[in-house]
């Protein structure tokens, strides 16, 4: 079974970190060099400086990206730039942008909460991908030296009858409690459930859910092992037992599924009309 859990998320506080929009990255699989220079500069508290550091040629095992990584984050926890919510909570989380190629507009709805590690072989998570063992081996010295996690899982859960998301839209319908727009005009609204009742009936019907990773088998799998070495290391480390993930209900109108482009070439004996 699917078990979720609420949280008590670190945010960034605004009054010590600034805009959000300075601080606030794409997934450190998509940033690319030129990206991370921009992030960089844009603040000393944009998350790049975390999940996406630039590397020096004097590195070393005991100064390199990782502990520079994790100075930051503790230096920004005892700064205040980031602190932490003063109660548990499951978090909605809407996603406006443009489809590609129309200019219409969809909101993808979900919600962001903890989710108990499951291996493969239990069939409550489901992968779709094979993965590589060098984003796994960064995300994995990242994860050891920060024991944080920094981005998202999103995951997919079938509900016909929108029972979740029908709990948690009450809670989301004012103000955003966080919203910002990124570079490629997505806007990004968040809010904050911390009614336990809500919460509860939220678990209770996750719980027979199958989980299936849209995106994000290399940090689940980086949680696996990371799981196993705190496991290794310590007997037990409940923390480890869990991910930070968001939820997206499979019948949604707010999912696009666009094509992705790949570019064969010097293939022996290719013949494109018998194909």
């Amino acid at each position: 079974m699917a078990e979720i859990l609420p949280f008590r998320a670190l945010h960034y506080h605004p009054e010590v970190a600034g805009e959000l929009a300075r601080l606030v990255t794409q997934p450190y699989d998509k940033i690319t060099p030129e990206m991370q220079a921009r992030y960089l500069a844009a603040s000393p508290y944009n998350l790049a400086h975390i999940i996406r550091g630039a590397e020096k040629p004097g590195d070393t095992p005991q100064s390199n990206v990782y502990t520079r990584a994790a100075g930051c984050f503790d230096a920004w926890i005892r700064e205040r730039a980031f602190t932490a919510e003063p109660e548990p909570a499951i978090y909605p989380y809407d996603q406006e942008y443009s489809v590609p190629g129309s200019g219409a507009r969809k909101i993808r709805r979900g919600f962001i909460a903890l989710c108990r590690l499951e291996d493969y072989a239990a069939r409550v998570v489901h992968r779709h991908e094979e993965t590589h063992s060098g984003p796994k081996a960064d995300r994995l010295e990242l994860l050891k030296h920060t024991r944080a996690h920094f981005g998202q899982i999103f995951v997919l859960y079938s509900d016909p009858a929108g029972e979740v998301e029908r709990l948690l839209a009450p809670h989301s319908a004012g103000r955003a409690w966080q919203q910002v727009e990124d570079e490629y005009a997505t806007r990004h609204s968040v809010w904050r459930v911390t009614d336990a009742q809500t919460i509860q009936r939220a678990v209770e019907a996750m719980r027979p859910k199958k989980l299936v990773i849209a995106d994000g088998h290399h940090r689940y799998e980086t949680a696996l092992a990371y799981r196993g070495l705190r496991c290794a290391q310590a007997g037990h480390d409940p923390r480890a037992e869990y991910v930070m993930m968001t939820f997206v209900r499979l019948e949604t109108d707010g999912l696009t599924i666009l094509p992705t482009h790949r570019v064969l070439h010097d293939v022996a004996g290719f013949d494109w009309e018998r194909l």
